[in-house]
């Protein structure tokens, strides 16, 4: 009961975290997540009307990129725990004048759709925010179809440093931030550690296939970088700063930031790691 009540909580804070967020997900600053977003649905190969579920859909990247290659005879369904992220996707979605994607309040690790529901499921930069990943995995492996392929996205070792490490060193030491030694995506930040969790999910060796790609970019100033601070997964531990400090933080922080300024601006490393799964269909050419 109290790990339940615990993941429970941890969801309900993640919620919490992207719900405030949302308004600025789509910032320029944070391109990043739209990229990669759209990269894992070319890197998946969509076919036409095919059925497709996206996991942690957020404002809707995935799922816009999605409608544009399942056509009009396909669907996408776009699932999200944090209600205000569902809002700012419809709102991308009816600019976008869609009408196969349908959007619906859900929990990854339990979903609402029967076995075998969905010929892909796709999930970009959202599986490490999940209390039990693992879980998750196998019910998005269960509602895939037989011969159907379950992909996600996370990012690299060195993803956003050396801010990042600023960043943590900082909160920790002189605002009394704890957190976790295994947070956010470096719980899933190597091949291996994807290709275990697949592997461990369902998936064969031979059906997994794991590849990086580089997608950063400059950022023109310390403020764009504060842009993915207060608009990301980051939000989730500069919440915890008393509000009568904030302040006094974001000064500090961004003062080291802007030492790393070059010419070309402030890189911001965005390596991005693509796992895909395919789920085996040995039982159906037996049948046949």
């Amino acid at each position: 009961m109290t790990q339940d009540i615990t993941a429970t909580e941890h969801k309900q804070k993640v919620a919490a975290g992207f719900n405030l967020a949302s308004v600025g997900y789509d910032r320029e600053a944070v391109r990043f997540l739209a990229l990669t977003a759209r990269r894992l649905v070319e890197v998946v190969g969509i076919e036409s009307n095919e059925n497709i579920l996206d996991v942690a859909t957020g404002t809707g990247h995935s799922a816009i990129a999605l409608s544009t290659f399942v056509g009009v005879r396909g669907r996408v369904t776009g699932i999200d725990i944090a209600p205000d992220m569902l809002e700012v996707a419809r709102q991308n979605i009816t600019k976008a004048s869609l009408d196969n994607i349908d959007l619906q309040l859900g929990d990854a690790e339990s979903l609402n759709f029967e076995d075998e529901s969905f010929d892909k499921v796709v999930c970009a930069s959202g599986i490490f925010f999940l209390p039990e990943m693992l879980a998750g995995l196998k019910e998005w492996r269960r509602v895939t179809k037989r011969g159907g392929v379950v992909a996600f996205s996370s990012f690299g070792e060195t993803a956003f440093n050396p801010m990042r490490e600023l960043y943590a060193n900082r909160i920790q030491n002189n605002y009394g931030v704890v957190l976790p030694p295994s947070r956010g995506f470096q719980r899933l930040n190597t091949i291996q550690k994807c290709q275990d969790l697949m592997q461990q999910a369902g998936f064969e060796l031979k059906n997994i296939e794991i590849h990086t790609e580089q997608l950063g970019y400059y950022l023109q100033n310390v403020d764009q970088w504060w842009d993915i601070v207060w608009h990301t997964g980051f939000r989730h531990s500069v919440e915890q700063i008393q509000p009568e400090r904030l302040e006094q933080f974001k000064t500090e922080h961004l003062a080291e930031v802007g030492e790393l300024a070059t010419a070309k601006g402030i890189w911001l490393d965005v390596p991005v790691i693509f796992a895909l799964g395919k789920k085996s269909d040995e039982q159906i050419r037996l049948i046949h």
